[in-house]
């Protein structure tokens, strides 16, 4: 254990010089002492009664997409082995896009092995990048939630996540890409599926669960080291431990990944006592059986969020129309909500998805999703944001890589259906949030106790081409929109008591008041 020691004595004078928060505010600051909100403030987040709310007393409504950037995400090797698989470059314009969508967060996949490529050391190329993102994301308006990302385990075993000195027992043999196909990448590629269940990624999952050679409190210096870094910054919206953990084939697994998660909160508020701690269920359990055993007690750090997953093919779920979408999720969402509920924590949806472009259309699967998320006022984060695939039809992300003129393109018609209008938050809490996609009509009541910031709204041009109207309690109201996020602050009096928002379509016959630019 010496190793381990020296890496630990490493982090503390890590920790002693690396305090370098980007942004500086308190959170413990009122509304009443702070600058009235714009289209893009970005001010701290907190669970209260199992919903976030921000420092203007607003609710806020999260409506986000999960991200891979390449140098961030981690899937080369140094040895001159095949990398996993193609990524996009980070841009300051694919940040801005995002809020051309409507989306409010990112969910940003990193990866321990890209952080601590050898124990103790640290990789500041990818801090550097880090930084990069979060200050885009800052002036776009758009919250980050740093996701300690992981598939079958390890890139060197299966597709990402830890690093080779992390792999217990360490394995006979590495692997090598492709398992997708990209620019500069051909099939045929690994089969994913069979690495996800071999044996040695199944064997270092039992081994981080059990802690074997104190795997798991390795694995904290570098999770306390991006904490400290960011431990000021409320444009970084939490932290999460672990995508996709895989206990349920470790004996005890369930109740061992929930030790892990307590360690990982606890570790966390060492060196930050702000952010949101998300923790994710067991992921073979909730996705193939579309619900999670309820905790007897709610989870030890309060400041939590429920991030759950949903992908109901993996549970045979199959159907084309709405109606029979609706009944069927329904169920799952409202285990969601009790599992949350149990854990005295916030629902958020964070990874969910669909091919935008399938030939047997995605709209009705897209806007059950959404419908259900808008009724419980959840959170939701889409898969992904770019992707590859083996075709422009082949793929799952917002955009798609075409082939035919080596660029991206937008992946409709489901993109649309996807960027559709939300109140992004609200005065008070939400009492009912419906948009009704036949006569593109927002309705949302809210309950205000007085006092509180503006309500904020995403108003998309193809939703209202021709013009919308706004109605503030039955009331017609002239609102500024930001040309390119397509943001608007609706004006507001401050009044305590039950207010309705109706964003509808311009009438034909009605003089125009609002219109995009």
């Amino acid at each position: 254990m010496n190793r381990y020691r020296s890496a630990m004595l490493l982090f503390a004078l890590v920790l002693a010089t690396i305090m370098l928060p980007m942004i500086s505010c308190s959170p413990g600051k009122t509304s009443a002492s702070l600058q009235p909100p714009t289209t893009k403030t970005l001010s701290w987040i907190k669970e209260d009664n199992g919903v976030l709310v921000d420092q203007y007393g607003r609710q806020i409504l999260l409506h986000g997409v999960n991200a891979k950037f390449e140098n961030l995400f981690d899937v080369t090797f140094c040895d001159g082995r095949t990398r996993n698989e193609d990524l996009a470059s980070f841009t300051d314009a694919q940040i801005q896009q995002m809020v051309h969508l409507g989306f409010n967060f990112i969910r940003l996949a990193i990866n321990w092995s890209g952080l601590e490529p050898t124990e103790g050391t640290f990789n500041y190329a990818d801090l550097a990048l880090l930084d990069s993102v979060l200050k885009s994301a800052q002036n776009a308006g758009i919250y980050v939630l740093i996701d300690y990302h992981e598939d079958a385990y390890s890139k060197e075993i299966g597709e990402d996540g830890a690093p080779l000195w992390a792999i217990i027992p360490t394995p006979t043999t590495l692997l090598s890409g492709p398992i997708a196909q990209g620019p500069n990448l051909s099939c045929p590629c690994y089969d994913l599926n069979a690495r996800r269940t071999s044996a040695p990624v199944l064997a270092a999952f039992n081994s981080f669960w059990e802690n074997v050679d104190n795997i798991q409190d390795r694995f904290m210096p570098v999770w306390q080291l991006v904490a400290s870094r960011y431990a000021n910054n409320p444009a970084v919206i939490g932290y999460e431990d672990m995508n996709e953990p895989v206990a349920m084939l470790t004996p005890n697994g369930l109740q061992l990944l929930d030790d892990f998660h307590v360690k990982a909160s606890q570790a966390l508020r060492k060196v930050d006592k702000n952010h949101l701690f998300w923790l994710e269920p067991e992921v073979m359990t909730r996705n193939f059986s579309l619900e999670y055993p309820l905790r007897t007690s709610p989870f030890p750090d309060k400041n939590s969020v429920y991030a759950f997953h949903l992908y109901p093919g993996l549970a045979g779920l199959n159907f084309s129309t709405y109606s029979d979408w609706f009944t069927a999720l329904t169920v799952t969402f409202n285990s969601a909500l009790a599992e949350a509920q149990s854990y005295g924590a916030v629902p958020v949806l964070d990874e969910w998805g669909t091919n935008l472009h399938q030939i047997n259309n995605p709209i009705p699967y897209v806007t059950v999703i959404l419908e259900l998320a808008d009724e419980r006022f959840m959170g939701n984060a889409f898969w992904s944001w770019t992707d590859f695939g083996d075709s422009a039809a082949d793929s799952w992300g917002c955009y798609s890589w075409d082939y035919t003129v080596n660029g991206f393109t937008a992946s409709q018609p489901g993109l649309d259906a996807l960027a559709k209008p939300y109140l992004l938050a609200v005065p008070g809490r939400f009492v009912s949030n419906v948009f009704d996609y036949t006569t593109n009509t927002l309705t949302v009541t809210f309950k205000a106790n007085g006092g509180e910031g503006a309500p904020l709204a995403y108003i998309p041009h193809h939703t209202y081409p021709d013009g919308f109207i706004v109605l503030l309690d039955g009331n017609q109201i002239d609102v500024t929109i930001d040309p390119y996020s397509q943001r608007v602050l609706i004006p507001w009096h401050g009044q305590s008591g039950q207010h309705t928002i109706i964003i509808e379509p311009q009438p034909a016959q009605v003089p125009v008041l609002n219109k995009h630019v």
